[in-house]
């Protein structure tokens, strides 16, 4: 009877445990699967919220770099330049603002599907827009082994594939080098050709009858026949300060001017009339004063590497003084027909000199090395000038000193 009792009990037990283990068999399937299926985020900021740009543009936030923003979406802060590169609208890649809106991918091809199914063939499925898709390396090709062969060579003789080698990460190309204008005198001076000294168009009249005109007032202008005009056009109002030779041959190169003020074009009437506002004025403004076209003045300049090399003088100063250095402007006797273009940077430097030595009886002479003077940068080019911004100076530059391409 006892025998009975135990074997009824060990019975019931067994099948205790045995439902205990399936069932907790089944709950881990369950967490598993649910686990699955629990959507990640795929885009997370350094101690952001997750989120999706569902139209694939990120719009920048305060103390965001297109570094940042790369390693967070892209998963790689080298990609940077890609970034760059597909937002046109992004002129300085170190200068974003809060609120610009950057495209975080290129955009997809449309008819990729449509083509697919034209051609018989189901296209893959198409990539999520705003996912960060990697190319991976193709895997290198088999030569193709003919059937026979494989069946005659041992199984244990036939070579294993070799895996895709891991795509080499390229080194990044290095930043240009960008060199900020600083001086505050380029709208106020200026090198002008000879033919180009007269302007485009004078001051005529004003509205009011005043001897001396500045800034807020009206006036009329009349412009060189052929000139196209429309309003919110803007021109500088310049006199001629003094001409400008060239040091070594002292043949006249052209003009300096000092700007009066600037204008901008209020409308053009049907009979010809053309009325202005003067919107700055430097000093009195008189009728008959000049106008040139109106060039902002460069803030900035990418620096590159001459095409050639090219020597030239240093001819004048922005403002005529006798003296430059650093942050000063400069023009140069050498141009665009010289080889010159904006951001070519020139090392500046006085050339040797020879004394006869005094303790030889043979009368030799000795030379001195150059001197070197600083560095300048071309900020604007014209055919046969230029002008130039100096970046670094050891000791004060004038007229004459010679500048050469750096290395």
């Amino acid at each position: 009877m006892k025998g009975k009792l135990f074997l009824a009990l060990f019975v019931c037990l067994s099948v205790f445990f045995m439902h205990n283990h399936v069932f907790a068999e089944e709950q881990e399937k369950k967490a598993a699967d649910d686990k699955k299926a629990t959507p990640q985020a795929s885009w997370v900021r350094r101690g952001d919220i997750p989120r999706q740009p569902e139209d694939g543009e990120y719009t920048v936030r305060e103390g965001d770099t297109l570094w940042d923003i790369s390693n967070s979406f892209l998963k790689d802060p080298f990609k940077w330049q890609n970034l760059w590169k597909e937002n046109p609208s992004i002129i300085n890649p170190h200068l974003i603002y809060p609120g610009n809106k950057i495209r975080l991918f290129p955009p997809a091809p449309v008819e990729a599907g449509e083509k697919g199914k034209e051609a018989g063939v189901e296209a893959a499925p198409a990539v999520p827009e705003g996912l960060p898709v990697e190319k991976l390396q193709k895997p290198e090709e088999t030569s193709p082994v003919m059937p026979k062969a494989e069946e005659e060579k041992p199984k244990e003789e036939k070579a294993e594939a070799q895996p895709p080698q891991p795509p080499v990460a390229e080194k990044p190309a290095p930043l240009p080098e960008i060199v900020k204008i600083s001086s505050t005198m380029m709208e106020r001076h200026g090198l002008i050709s000879a033919q180009d000294k007269e302007g485009i168009g004078v001051i005529v009249g004003s509205r009011e009858e005043k001897l001396l005109l500045s800034q807020g007032d009206i006036v009329y202008i009349s412009l060189a026949k052929g000139t196209e005009v429309k309003a919110g056009d803007k021109f500088t109002i310049f006199t001629i300060a003094n001409e400008v030779k060239h040091p070594v041959t002292k043949e006249p190169i052209g003009f300096l001017t000092d700007t009066l003020g600037i204008l901008e074009v209020t409308s053009v009437e049907p009979d010809g009339v053309i009325a202005a506002t003067i919107e700055r004025s430097y000093k009195e403004i008189i009728k008959g004063a000049r106008l040139k076209p109106y060039e902002p003045p460069v803030r900035e300049v990418v620096v590159k590497k001459a095409e050639k090399g090219v020597d030239g003088l240093i001819i004048e100063s922005l403002e005529g003084k006798e003296g430059s250095a650093e942050n000063d402007i400069v023009y140069l006797d050498k141009g665009k027909n010289n080889g010159l273009d904006v951001g070519n940077v020139m090392d500046i430097f006085r050339p040797t000199t020879m004394i006869a030595d005094p303790m030889s009886k043979e009368k030799k002479a000795i030379t001195f090395p150059p001197t070197e003077l600083g560095r300048l940068v071309i900020i604007s080019v014209e055919d046969n000038t230029s002008a130039a911004f100096i970046t670094k100076s050891k000791q004060a530059i004038y007229k004459g000193d010679r500048v050469k391409t750096a290395e």
